[in-house]
């Protein structure tokens, strides 16, 4: 070969090789590098690999854009990290589509695309439209005196097993003298509530080792989609390597979820009947049995189940548990607040809704910990259903959109001091509540639907347990408030806690 040639062909090369890297479609977002293998996933890795999405600040700033673009493995994306930014995705139809083409996603829902999380389209706004309207019935999103009568039973029960000690064996492995192991010793108050709403009633303490199964299959699940589970929604193959990539245990916890939903939903349809509707299953099921179109389907309703019955278990308890945590290590707030509530409620009854405008700096310690502690820093990712603009640049059709909200929660701009535990922030003068521009929950068409459902509960579970107890640190327990799990959500990983009654 000539010497000539040579030349040619490594120029050719390096020519190749620099597109690859630094090319991406016309008028879009400026960029991360992209390498050729997982694009800038590595990258990400690199800055952090526990917590990747704390790398893209590096790059914000790099890059001197609140928007900017990567490709992840081989789908160009955009990342926004800006409220105004993300408020405007979130509100904007075109943004609504989700990334449906994850296959071990879809393999969780007998390889369909099921449920109402991973899902968009005409499907998807049906199947929502239904949901919704049929929870309301039963108190989900508005609200309702009977199940705010039930929710304040399952909380007397919770503090008379805090206060009593464990009777049954589920119990005992997560209650022990004035131990409590948190999350887990959560997942029966929090999974009950939303289980009653679903399937129209509670299960009794004996049966709470089913939610307490429940929930640890919904960790198993969640934290099997950390950033090893990331690379299978890149590279499908990895999947077959067993749980190297976590798929196994992805697959092992959805598989919990489907055998113990299936087998209450066996129940329901024994007894099922259609002048009764006890929960949204009864709603459904009559919708099932009249639906000729055949859009309605047992696999759908189970994977719609779990979509609803999930959050409940995990967002609850982990936040319930983040919240405690920055309490113990302020122990100042913690006295203020239950000074607070010992004001309004006192001692002979729980808190209620009303009481909440009576209580803002309880709630203020709420809105601070779901700023601080966003379950899902970059919420679910959207899909551009079109070509689209956002602020200028061009957005491809078919283009995942990130909101990456924990950079919202996180900017200086908007927080001043955004790494500072300060419940204040919310506050007034006067001590009321200003307007609050965190979005834990999301917004627009995907706001969680269990929004509204979550700070209900949220609230009366830590209202009661601060009127109840204080809190301590075990020692050698994982007491640091950068003790977390990754996965699909940022859990606190789990410790035991002392309690004692005040």
């Amino acid at each position: 070969m000539s010497p000539l040639l040579v030349v040619i062909c490594t120029l050719l090369l390096v020519y190749k090789l620099y597109r690859f890297l630094y090319d991406k479609p016309p008028n879009t977002p400026p960029g991360i590098i992209r390498l050729p293998i997982g694009g800038c996933y590595l990258l990400l890795l690199w800055g952090n690999y526990k917590f990747p999405y704390l790398t893209i600040d590096y790059y914000v700033k790099k890059l001197k854009s609140k928007i900017i673009s990567c490709y992840m493995g081989n789908k160009f994306t955009i990342i926004v990290n800006d409220y105004e930014s993300i408020k405007e995705v979130l509100s904007r139809s075109e943004f609504d589509g989700r990334v449906t083409d994850v296959h071990h996603i879809k393999d969780r829902a007998f390889g369909k695309e099921l449920g109402i999380f991973f899902t968009d389209g005409d499907k998807w706004s049906e199947l929502k439209r239904f949901t919704l309207r049929n929870m309301r019935d039963f108190g989900f999103g508005r609200r309702h005196e009977k199940l705010e009568s039930e929710i304040m039973d399952e909380t007397s029960l919770f503090l008379d097993i805090l206060k009593n000690g464990p009777v049954y064996d589920g119990e005992k492995e997560i209650l022990n003298g004035n131990l409590a192991l948190f999350p887990d010793i959560l997942y029966a108050s929090s999974g009950n509530n939303i289980w009653n709403i679903v399937f129209g009633y509670r299960l009794d303490r004996t049966e709470h080792d089913i939610l307490l199964r429940f929930g640890r299959a919904v960790m198993l699940f969640q934290s099997a989609n950390d950033t090893t589970g990331g690379a299978i929604s890149q590279y499908e193959f990895l999947k077959y390597f067993g749980n190297m990539f976590g798929y196994k245990n992805h697959m092992k916890g959805s598989n919990i979820l489907k055998e113990i939903v299936q087998k209450h939903l066996e129940y329901h349809k024994i007894t099922f009947d259609k002048n009764n509707d006890r929960g949204f299953t009864d709603k459904y099921l009559k919708k099932l049995n009249e639906d000729e179109a055949n859009s309605f389907t047992d696999e759908e309703l189970i994977i719609l189940l779990i979509d609803i019955i999930m959050p409940a278990f995990i967002s609850l308890s982990g936040t319930l548990t983040h919240t405690i945590k920055y309490l113990m290590h302020h122990p100042r707030v913690m006295e203020k607040v239950q000074n607070d509530i010992d004001n309004v409620v006192g001692t002979g009854r729980l808190a209620t809704w009303e009481d909440r405008k009576h209580l803002p700096y309880l709630e203020a310690i709420i809105r601070e910990v779901l700023r601080l502690e966003p379950l899902s820093p970059f919420g679910v990712s959207h899909r551009a259903t079109e070509n689209t603009t956002l602020k200028g640049y061009d957005i491809p059709a078919g283009t995942p959109v990130v909101t990456n909200l924990a950079a919202l929660h996180y900017d200086p701009d908007l927080w001043g001091d955004p790494e500072i535990f300060r419940p204040e922030r919310f506050l007034k003068e006067n001590g009321q509540l200003v307007k609050d521009f965190s979005l834990p929950f999301s917004f627009g068409r995907r706001l969680c639907i269990a929004e509204t459902y979550s700070r209900y509960n949220l609230f009366g579970t830590l209202a009661a347990l601060l009127q109840n107890f204080n809190f301590f640190f075990v020692e050698g327990e994982p007491s640091s408030l950068n003790d977390k799990e990754s996965g699909m959500l940022i859990m606190p990983k789990e410790l035991w806690i002392r309690f004692e009654l005040r």
